[in-house]
């Protein structure tokens, strides 16, 4: 295999989607029209959606069991020759982390999340992003995600992280492109401009940083602060689950064939606006001819 364009680090589990009319609440019972499974942990679904564009991956991070889940996740990995697993490591005596994901009409959805912090994490090294030019993290873990993070900066690899919204945040100086959510910046920052938010985070970490918010205009501000947005295509959404991860992913697809940061932001939201019409969050993706053809149809904007 040729050398990993990208190292995605992170989660690796399964995610259990049910599909509800509501939410269950006291004395309110609901009853779930679909119950299925897929793959799930925002470094395994950032891996196949890079690898369905044809980038060359490598993946690692939390341990997966020798059960039932950890089975089904190397099979669906294997379909995609790219990617490298090399560093996936299955374990006896580890339960596979897993979600269950509440996903409501809206496509919005409500987790219950088993097992990932508990799971046993592989420690990264130097050597093993040899040839890597983008490392990918989310920061759902412990100390080994901030190791991480200064790890690959300090290596030279743009370092691409999901919510990483606090100015205080140890890994922001060590953040190359911040891919952040509106909704989980005003759920944590109540009344705060999401924009001058990203202002704040961009004048510590002098990176890119990306707001993305559903539906509505996606902000990006590039490394000498000039602020671009772009609207996404209006799309029926039937599930939101891992519509960051294949943002992230387009993103990191254009950028890695060298397209400019308004290109490449094109990218990521055409990959997020395909994900969320379908269940899963790398479960079903689209021809990379349309992905293209939506692609070529955006345009991001110089901010005013």
């Amino acid at each position: 295999m040729s050398s990993s364009e990208v190292f995605c680090y992170g989660e690796i589990g399964v995610d259990n989607i049910i599909q509800a009319d509501g939410l269950p609440s006291p004395e309110n019972a609901v009853f779930p029209k679909s119950d299925s499974y897929h793959l799930g942990g925002a470094a395994a679904n950032t891996a196949v959606w890079l690898a369905a564009l044809g980038v060359n991956v490598k993946l690692s991070g939390n341990v997966i069991g020798q059960d039932v889940y950890g089975d089904m996740i190397v099979e669906k990995l294997m379909r995609y020759p790219i990617i490298d697993r090399s560093l996936v490591e299955q374990r006896q005596g580890v339960t596979t982390p897993f979600t269950r994901a509440v996903v409501t009409p809206d496509g919005e959805r409500s987790f219950l999340i088993f097992w990932y912090p508990q799971a046993p994490k592989v420690l990264l090294t130097k050597e093993m992003l040899d040839g890597a030019r983008f490392l990918a993290l989310d920061l759902y873990g412990g100390q080994e995600r901030l190791a991480a993070a200064q790890l690959g900066f300090e290596a030279g690899l743009s370092t691409a992280i999901g919510d990483v919204i606090w100015p205080e945040h140890p890994a922001l100086p060590f953040t190359s492109i911040a891919t952040n959510s509106g909704p989980f910046i005003r759920q944590n920052f109540p009344g705060v401009d999401v924009r001058q938010h990203a202002r704040r985070l961009q004048s510590i970490s002098k990176g890119i940083v990306i707001t993305t918010d559903g539906p509505n205009m996606v902000h990006a501000l590039d490394v000498l602060g000039q602020g671009f947005t772009i609207q996404p295509p209006r799309v029926e959404a039937v599930d939101a689950t891992g519509a960051g991860d294949a943002f992230r992913s387009g993103l990191l697809y254009g950028l890695s064939r060298g397209m400019d940061l308004p290109r490449s932001l094109c990218w990521g939201v055409a990959a997020g606006s395909f994900k969320v019409r379908n269940l899963g969050a790398a479960t079903t993706l689209p021809e990379f001819k349309k992905l293209e053809a939506l692609a070529n149809s955006l345009q991001a904007h110089p901010e005013d």
